[in-house]
């Protein structure tokens, strides 16, 4: 299954691994359809590391579809192995929310500490784009990208 977001650079299609990570691919997908996402902005990037995005608009760190936060899905074949990889952002294991993050390369030293659910298909100019805004020191955008 795919998702397509649509950002204020450009689509990004998503394949879901809804067999591997079938949480993290349910929670994912029914915040999107639902609007969730709509409106949100990717709020930190880090050149060849990642783009993360998912905080709700009013702050902190956002809910799951099941209210609160959820337990980290990490299965072998999820890797973080290349460019396009999406995994959910969160401040400490098994607090899965609806934060998540695009990588920008590979970043093994992430794998089996953060939920990875999907891949990009495409939208690889977008995240291109995206990892050229200019960032502050606190490695936010400083221009809106928004979902």
């Amino acid at each position: 299954m795919s998702v397509t977001l649509h950002t204020s650079l450009g689509d990004i299609k998503v394949e879901l691994f809804c067999d591997t990570a079938p949480r993290c691919s349910e929670n994912f997908l029914a915040l999107a359809a639902s609007g969730y996402y709509d409106g949100t902005k990717f709020h930190r990037l880090i050149k060849g590391f990642m783009a993360q995005a998912g905080r709700p608009a009013s702050g902190g760190q956002g809910e799951s579809i099941w209210g609160g936060h959820f337990e980290d899905e990490i299965h072998p074949a999820n890797t973080h192995s290349r460019r396009g990889v999406v995994a959910m952002a969160n401040k400490n294991a098994n607090e899965n929310g609806s934060q998540f993050y695009i990588t920008f390369g590979p970043q093994p030293h992430l794998n089996n500490r953060y939920s990875v659910f999907g891949q990009m298909l495409d939208g690889w100019d977008t995240l291109n784009a995206m990892e050229r805004v200019s960032v502050s020191d606190k490695n936010k955008p400083m221009e809106d990208i928004v979902i």
